[in-house]
């Protein structure tokens, strides 16, 4: 089910914020956010992607694969908002899909925030990133999904470990590895021109933060970078109120 928030009668000149979640999560996973953002007169849009949340057991007839993430959010948005002037928003997965979003809806996208997003950097070594590296992405594109092809059941044995019960998110998350997932979030990040609010867990051991900030630097250069102390994957409930304050004062300066 789709839902929207709002408690207040303020008005922000962009007033929706439509929220995408990572794997295996659901869209109320931040409705404290939501309800943060709410009294603050915002919309905050929020749903369960498909096979998610209360979606789950969908994957007993389909397996679904990052581009049924993007279309569902293309549908949701064509439906939702329409015409009118949002932000969109994305945590982990979430985070990539509304990168790979902005390029379809970017005439209508007045802000981009990222919280600890998928981007291409997970699959680069801190002492590559550089425009040469952007520049040879597609080449490194094909080795990753050569190198995995190649190892294939120590990566589907990695995935079922980091997946635990979840298990029935492998494909999705076989799917993104293989290449054009990463492609189109690449696309994303090179056309961003609008304010962009990046917030990274400084522990975070799935996305990593240093080499994440670095990498999207090179090409957003509209980018603020919040660095969450204390805080893993999800500083939304790590550190909630540095998390909150990061976020407050963004919209702050973009959005009155």
């Amino acid at each position: 089910m789709e839902r929207k928030n709002n408690l207040s009668s303020a008005s922000p000149l962009v007033k929706d914020i439509v929220f995408i979640h990572g794997i295996t999560s659901f869209g109320k996973s931040h409705i404290k956010l939501c309800e943060h953002l709410a009294r603050k007169g915002y919309i905050f849009h929020y749903f369960d992607l498909p096979g998610h949340g209360e979606k789950q057991w969908e994957w007993k007839t389909h397996k679904f694969t990052f581009d049924d993430m993007l279309n569902f959010v293309d549908e949701y948005i064509k439906i939702n908002i329409k015409d009118k002037p949002f932000m969109i928003m994305g945590h982990s997965m979430g985070g990539g899909i509304a990168l790979s979003t902005y390029t379809k809806h970017k005439s209508h996208i007045a802000a981009v925030i990222l919280e600890c997003p998928l981007t291409p950097a997970v699959f680069v070594r801190r002492s590559q990133i550089d425009k040469n590296d952007l520049k040879n992405f597609s080449q490194k594109i094909k080795r990753t999904r050569e190198l995995i092809k190649s190892k294939w059941m120590q990566f589907i044995l990695g995935i079922k470990k980091w997946l635990g019960k979840d298990k029935c998110f492998a494909p999705l998350l076989a799917d993104i590895i293989k290449g054009p997932a990463l492609e189109k979030i690449n696309n994303g990040i090179k056309k961003i021109n609008v304010p962009t609010l990046l917030i990274l867990g400084e522990n975070d051991p799935v996305i990593p933060p240093i080499t994440t900030s670095e990498f999207l630097k090179l090409n957003i250069k509209t980018l603020t970078i919040g660095m969450v102390k204390n805080a893993g994957h999800n500083p939304f409930k790590d550190a909630s109120k540095q998390y909150e304050e990061f976020i407050d004062d963004f919209l702050q300066k973009i959005n009155n």
